[in-house]
C-alpha cells in the first residue's frame, strides 16, 4: 500500500457498523451514534475481508475493536489517544471509505510500523492498490505508531500482540525506555531517520523524539528558540504559519545540520517588519531556514554542530546514526 493524495480538513470521528459481510456494492456511511462499536477482523492487509470496510465520512470519533479484543481503542484524525474536551470536535472529510490496516516500515524497528486508514474505491480489499492512505491536512499520513499503541492503546496493543506486530518483550522494553519523562508520543513528531518530514509551526518551538534503529534509547530534541529572534532586548517569533521540514547534513561540513522548509501548509506572514527582525527572510518552500539568534548577530541558515557536547548534541547524533553518541 502506498500514500496517495491528501484528504483535507482536520477531524475527530465516530462510527458504527454491524459485524458481517456487506451484501451489495453500495457503500453507506456508518450509522451515527454515541460512539458505538466498530469491529474489524484484522489489521493484516493480506487478511482483510470485505466486511472490514468502513465508511467514516463526516463523523467525529471511532471506537475500534480489533479481532476478539474486548477493550476498544478511540481514534481521531490526528492519530493520538482521544481525550474528551481536549480540542474542538470537527468532522471527518468526505469520501473517507476504506480499511484500517497495519503498515510496516522496512528498515526501521517494529515500533515504527503504524496503523493507517486506506481509502479505497470499493469495499473489496483488492481495490487497495487503486486507493490511497488517508492524509492529514499537512500531507503527512494519518497513523498511530505501534509504539504509541504499546503505551496508550490497551485494545489496539492487545490486537497487535495477537497478530504478531508486537511482542510482550517489546511492550515491556518500550514502556521502560519511554518512561514518564518523555510524555505521550506523537506519530508526526517521533523521528526514526534523519530525512523524515515533520510538522513545524513558526509561532512555536519544536519538540521531537528521536528513536535510533536499535531503540535502546529515546532522546528529546527540544528547540524552543529555533524560530525566534531578539528585538529590542526581547525574544520574539517574527513569523506565523505552518509547514513541513526536515534536517539535512551540510554538503560542505559533515558535522553541521541545517533545517530545510519542504512544504508550507498555512501561508507564512510576518509579525514584525523585516528590518526590525534583523533582515530575516520569509521562510520559503525548498529553502533552508534562516535565523538571527541574537540582536547583534548575523542572519544565516540555522545550523547545529554535531560535535556539541550536550543533551541536544546526543539527540542529533542519534538522529544521524552516530550511535556512539
Amino acid at each position: 500500500m502506498h500514500t496517495g493524495r491528501a484528504h483535507h480538513g482536520t477531524s475527530w470521528f465516530f462510527a458504527n457498523h454491524r459485524w458481517g459481510a456487506r451484501r451489495n456494492t453500495t457503500m453507506q456511511p456508518e450509522r451515527r451514534g454515541r460512539c458505538p462499536k466498530l469491529p474489524i477482523s484484522t489489521l493484516k492487509p493480506e487478511s482483510l475481508l470485505p466486511s472490514d470496510h468502513r465508511d467514516i465520512s463526516h463523523v467525529r470519533l471511532v471506537r475500534v475493536f480489533v479481532a476478539d479484543t474486548s477493550t476498544p481503542s478511540y481514534f481521531h484524525s490526528g492519530g493520538e489517544p482521544w481525550q474528551s474536551g481536549s480540542r474542538a470536535h470537527t468532522r471527518f472529510p468526505d469520501n473517507t471509505r476504506g480499511f484500517f490496516y497495519c503498515a510496516p516500515r522496512p528498515g526501521l524497528p517494529p515500533i515504527a510500523s503504524s496503523v493507517r486508514f486506506r481509502c479505497t474505491p470499493t469495499y473489496s480489499p483488492s481495490s487497495s492498490a487503486e486507493g490511497h492512505d488517508l492524509l492529514l491536512p499537512n500531507g503527512l499520513p494519518w497513523q498511530i505508531l505501534v509504539g504509541q499503541a504499546a503505551i496508550s492503546y490497551p485494545g489496539l496493543r492487545a490486537a497487535l500482540l495477537h497478530e504478531g506486530f508486537l511482542t510482550p518483550q517489546t511492550v515491556e522494553e518500550w514502556n521502560a525506555r519511554l518512561g514518564k519523562t518523555h510524555g505521550r508520543l506523537s506519530a508526526a513528531l517521533t523521528m526514526f531517520s534523519l530525512h523524515q518530514l515533520f510538522p513545524i509551526n513558526f509561532a512555536a518551538g519544536l519538540v521531537l523524539h528521536v528513536v535510533p534503529p536499535d531503540t535502546q534509547r529515546i532522546a528529546k530534541l527540544w528547540l524552543s528558540q529555533i524560530f525566534r529572534t531578539v528585538v529590542n532586548g526581547k525574544s520574539i517569533q517574527p513569523f506565523r504559519g505552518t509547514g513541513l521540514a526536515q534536517f539535512e547534513v551540510s554538503p560542505a561540513n559533515p558535522d553541521l545540520l541545517h533545517l530545510r522548509i519542504v512544504k508550507l501548509v498555512e501561508p507564512v506572514s510576518r509579525t514584525v517588519p523585516q528590518d526590525v527582525a534583523g533582515g530575516m527572510p520569509l521562510p520559503r518552500e525548498g529553502e533552508l531556514f534562516h535565523h538571527r539568534p541574537r540582536s547583534d548577530g548575523v542572519c544565516k541558515p540555522w545550523g547545529f554542530d554535531l560535535r556539541r557536547q550536550s543533551k541536544l548534541g546526543v539527540a542529533f547524533r542519534m538522529l544521524v546514526g552516530r550511535l556512539d553518541a
